[in-house]
């Protein structure tokens, strides 16, 4: 399968939300569902030990996973600029733990973006 060359950042800050376990494990699915594969799933989080060993036992199956812990200033703003100095990808999207992309959402930004180049 061909990889779209984007990093999703996914910022967390605690683990100790309602839902939290189930709502994670929905937009993961939503990115092992890709019909284009996304080059990197960047996770920055917190130093929260429940959050730390919740993903350190996590089966992400086949994406590839960067955790990044961020032992300074955690909210939604810090976490994800955090990420974006981190990524070395063309392009990068912020997935929150409780959303989930279409299957087709990255095969669609592909294509948006190969009609654009062509275009020109």
């Amino acid at each position: 399968m061909e990889n779209f060359d984007v990093t999703v950042i996914l910022p967390l800050s605690s683990s100790k939300t309602r839902s939290f376990d189930e709502l994670f494990d929905r937009s993961i699915k939503s990115l092992k569902n890709q019909q284009l594969k996304i080059k990197e799933l960047l996770i920055v989080h917190s130093t929260e030990e429940s959050l730390n060993n919740f993903l350190s036992n996590y089966d992400f199956e086949g994406l590839n996973v960067r955790l990044l812990k961020n032992e300074g200033l955690t909210d939604f703003s810090n976490q994800v600029n955090l990420g974006v100095n981190e990524s070395e990808t063309k392009w990068v999207s912020i997935l929150e733990f409780d959303d989930e992309y279409s299957s087709i959402w990255f095969k669609n930004r592909s294509e948006e973006h190969t009609s654009e180049l062509q275009s020109r």
